[in-house]
């Protein structure tokens, strides 16, 4: 049997193509993503959505055409922008004046993720990737809780329409409702833990999304005042089930002067904290 050999230079013709399929544009798309993902870019950012930060896109149009975009925005990423970063708040486009320093990126990382930052023209991610059908209740308390959307249905039932507010409402009359469970009914059912009256001043309530995203509700805020009344984890909105952009469980705080300001999508744990003295 003869055994035919390809030539030297064929192979590493061979070599180089599939090197170049590796380090293509598909695969510093993902490596950009990984990078967002881990370094914890994701809980501040989006690719088109506006979060506590400006969306990619914004940020990539906003350096378009610089010559030394990548090595700036490379610089933000680890140390932060300080007042640099005011602008995007006046414009109304991030919650924060400035972004902090970021330690979840390596100065050695921080130049690629620019790079992908730069060519953000849509939505980066799959929603579908970061749905959330469970809900964990844990921390502080005497039962530890594990709800689907069939166990938050056993809990009453609460319908809220948030008051559109500002100048946007006067532009967007579309109003929607949503349907869920109150907040501090599931800490009740859960029983949160206390050694003294003094230990409820000192309690959180840490909500958090798949994705990572975080908000913070005091004990007093959702049992002392009216910001209970409008904390709510939903698993409807305009009478139907969550889509896959919002999971199947979600949370809003409807009291606060923002409906953006504590808006988890994707919800997945609740943990009941307790501040250290």
């Amino acid at each position: 049997m003869r055994i035919h050999r390809r030539p030297a230079s064929a192979a590493l013709a061979g070599l180089a193509a599939i090197a170049a399929l590796a380090t293509g544009p598909a695969a510093a798309a993902a490596n950009g993503m990984a990078l967002a993902r881990d370094g914890g870019c994701l809980v501040c950012h989006r690719g088109a959505e506006q979060r506590i930060g400006p969306a990619f896109r914004e940020v990539a149009v906003r350096y378009a055409g610089r010559a030394d975009a990548e090595a700036v925005l490379a610089r933000h990423i680890v140390a932060g922008t300080g007042p640099d970063g005011m602008g995007w708040q006046k414009e109304g486009k991030a919650r924060l004046p400035f972004m902090p320093p970021n330690d979840g990126v390596a100065p050695e990382d921080a130049r690629q993720l620019a790079r992908w930052i730069l060519g953000v023209s849509s939505e980066i991610v799959d929603a579908e990737q970061f749905r959330s059908d469970g809900l964990e209740v844990s921390g502080q308390v005497a039962h530890p809780l594990r709800l689907d959307v069939a166990a938050l249905r056993e809990f009453p039932a609460r319908s809220i329409e948030p008051a559109p507010a500002g100048e946007r409402a006067k532009a967007d009359r579309r109003v929607s409702s949503f349907t869920g469970v109150l907040l501090r009914d599931i800490l009740e059912k859960a029983t949160v833990t206390f050694g003294s009256h003094f230990d409820l001043k000192k309690t959180v309530v840490v909500a958090r999304a798949t994705d990572g995203y975080r908000v913070v509700f005091s004990w007093s805020e959702l049992f002392a005042s009216p910001i209970g009344d409008g904390a709510l984890v939903f698993f409807e909105k305009n009478g139907q089930p969550l889509a896959d952009d919002e999971g199947r469980i979600a949370l809003l705080s409807a009291k606060d002067a923002s409906l953006a300001s504590r808006y988890v999508k994707w919800l997945k744990t609740i943990e009941v904290r307790r501040l250290a003295d």
